[in-house]
């Protein structure tokens, strides 16, 4: 069962890998993009039956009768679990055993804390991919809320907050200015940002803990080389 699904590449890799896997249960929002990578993984991996879930997978996911109770198996790869608050963090993980279930397991990528230059590095790439991402807010509120957001108005900057171990995505403006949303208006200063996104990072130890606050064991965790992710496996024991 992996929370919010997206693409199908990384379930690829674990189902090549998966001697006895009898069902994939893919959970997203987007119910068109679920139900064609669905089809794939079904037309692609014959013996195991597909059953696509259209919900949001920060609150109760009901799950249909025809999915087994049994050796169930979550999946949450990626970092998303960092874009969480820890008490967020800690709900998400609680509902998650309720839908998997007592006896189950819990596959969930974390990134780890590391040197500042390597995340300013990431955050600040230097062909603006994350930069795009984050102007991308402006373009949507342009486009769904009536915002008049100039993009060349703000710039991208990610910092490292060491105190809340985590980093923190800012839009910051350029100019003294004034943008209208939804029909009301708002006044910035030059340098005044608009923080958009967190990113939390933790030690191996921190989110064994902050997963036992959930009800979770943390029965193994798997690191790369130089310590940069970690890939934890959880056991619902309730």
């Amino acid at each position: 069962m992996e929370f919010g699904s997206g693409s199908n590449k990384k379930i690829r890799i674990l189902l090549d890998h998966l001697e006895d896997a009898s069902a994939y249960v893919p959970i997203d929002i987007s119910r068109e993009h679920l139900v064609a990578s669905s089809r794939e993984i079904a037309d692609d991996f014959g013996a195991v039956q597909v059953i696509p879930v259209c919900a949001d997978f920060t609150r109760e996911v009901a799950l249909p009768d025809i999915v087994d109770t049994d050796g169930r198996l979550g999946l949450f790869p990626g970092s998303t679990i960092g874009n969480f608050d820890p008490d967020a963090a800690v709900a998400f993980l609680r509902r998650a055993a309720g839908t998997l279930g007592a006896g189950a397991g819990f596959m969930v990528g974390v990134d780890l804390k590391k040197d500042e230059s390597i995340l300013h590095a990431a955050y600040n790439d230097c062909a603006g991919v994350t930069a795009e991402f984050n102007l991308n807010l402006l373009r949507r509120m342009n486009r769904e809320l009536d915002g008049n957001f100039e993009l060349a108005a703000f710039d991208h900057d990610a910092r490292y907050n060491r105190a809340r171990g985590r980093i923190e995505m800012h839009l910051v403006s350029r100019r003294d200015q004034t943008v209208s949303v939804a029909g009301t208006a708002f006044s910035f200063s030059a340098g005044e940002s608009i923080h958009t996104e967190n990113s939390y990072k933790y030690d191996v130890e921190e989110f064994q803990d902050l997963a036992a606050r959930a009800g979770w064991h943390a029965a193994d965790v798997w690191c790369d080389a130089d310590r940069l992710f970690s890939i934890h496996y959880l056991e619902n024991c309730a």
